[in-house]
């Protein structure tokens, strides 16, 4: 297997490089991460569970109420004979399958404002699943030293991110009150900080010099807010007519149309019309056409060679680009597109990675933890500000492209706080 996969790897001198550069060394700078671990308050969480229980059982008792009687809200069966048959919700646009109609979340986010019980719905799933997931789990896996060992994963994700499991610490939510509660569990060791590290727009950034956008490009190396700017172009305002809404609005086909944004997903995401958020995409691809040739060249690639790839060579492949099935070539296209943006920025990730841990050697701080494009460290308290100035350095010129990397520093007692 050795002589053949050495042979294998001559034959791609590029993959080869990746090995010898990215992939290998950070083997061990992920070992001692996954050594250290991260304390963990389980006293905050046991009061978070019994508090979480307490919300769970009210939301249950509104769903009831509403549904005028007892059932197992978990099970799908049950959910959708009372949404669709007993309160006659509208099915117009529902999935149907062999058992019935589909109370999957994308199925229930169309359902969004026709009943109260849709949201109470959604509210039960994200609290039942965060409180079995962490909340009721995480206490059960810590060390005699009350620290929680994740695995990070090289070889699972296509794009060559890292993947940590067991238990997964990069799926806690961003974006919401209960995910922020469930991270500020983690905490320093007494008389020390967490110090965080996030690129900022990290895919945005590489999009736009991987297109080679040159206007997108200048707006992020004049230090311009990137969706203030493409909502004032888009609604044909000056930036400062530009409504908080209209910024949210650009900000998610900032990002979605990453993934192949449909109308359909950012009027979901947007609350726009179907129409309007057509006439939306169609505006920004005429201001971001080099973004959009791109992407068109990325299909035609995937479609030639068999594979695209990351700017460093690490390679995806994309057979099912030749499907005659339109959603599994959809799909492919998707992922073809994608994977040598996101493929990238994991690249320059461990890379980050590598650099940082020599950076550490011989210090008294330890990095803990990566999540997707943020780098958390645990110090002295009377270390903390060199730590960052450290890690803003290095994250930013990990690699020198014409678009510049920012870095978002930030330290707490708690990752919560981060």
């Amino acid at each position: 297997l050795y002589k053949d996969q050495a042979k294998s790897l001559k034959d791609m001198p590029k993959v080869s490089k990746l090995a010898e550069d990215i992939e290998w060394p950070v083997i061990p700078v992920l070992a001692s991460m996954e050594y250290e671990g991260i304390r963990l308050d389980t006293g905050y969480l046991e009061v978070m569970g019994e508090q979480l229980a307490d919300q769970i059982s009210d939301i249950e008792q509104q769903i009831y109420g509403h549904a005028d009687q007892e059932f197992n809200i978990s099970s799908p069966a049950q959910l959708a004979d009372i949404l669709f048959n007993k309160l006659k919700l509208d099915t117009k646009t529902i999935k149907k399958g062999k058992t019935g109609y589909s109370t999957a979340a994308t199925e229930l986010d169309k359902l969004r404002g026709s009943h109260p019980i849709i949201d109470l719905i959604t509210q039960y799933r994200e609290y039942t699943k965060l409180k079995n997931t962490y909340v009721d789990t995480l206490p059960q896996v810590v060390d005699e030293h009350s620290r929680v060992h994740t695995t990070y994963a090289l070889t699972i994700a296509q794009t060559g991110r890292l993947s940590s499991n067991d238990p997964n610490l990069q799926n806690i939510p961003v974006r919401t009150e209960l995910g922020k509660q469930i991270r500020t569990a983690f905490v320093a060791s007494p008389g020390k900080v967490l110090v965080s590290a996030d690129y900022s727009q990290f895919e945005l950034r590489l999009a736009a010099y991987l297109a080679d956008d040159k206007e997108l490009i200048d707006m992020f190396n004049g230090g311009a807010d990137v969706h203030t700017m493409t909502a004032a172009q888009v609604y044909g305002r000056d930036p400062d007519e530009v409504t908080k809404q209209m910024r949210r609005d650009a900000k998610v086909i900032n990002f979605g149309v990453l993934y192949g944004m449909s109308p359909h997903g950012l009027s979901v995401a947007t609350g726009m019309t179907i129409a309007a958020a057509k006439t939306f995409i169609d505006k920004y691809f005429e201001l971001r056409k080099p973004i959009l040739d791109y992407m068109n060249d990325l299909k035609d690639r995937a479609r030639e060679d068999g594979y695209v790839e990351t700017l460093f060579g690490r390679r995806r492949p994309t057979p099912d680009i030749h499907s005659s099935n339109f959603v599994v070539r959809s799909a492919a296209e998707r992922a073809a597109i994608n994977m040598p943006i996101q493929g990238t920025e994991a690249d320059l990730m461990k890379m980050a990675m590598i650099m940082v841990q020599k950076k550490l050697e011989d210090t008294d701080c330890k990095m803990l933890l990566q999540v997707h494009d943020s780098l958390i460290i645990e110090c002295p308290d009377d270390k903390a500000e060199k730590i960052e100035k450290m890690l803003k350095e290095t994250m930013e010129g990990v690699y020198i492209l014409p678009v510049k990397l920012d870095v978002d520093v930030s330290k707490g007692r708690n990752w919560g706080e981060l």
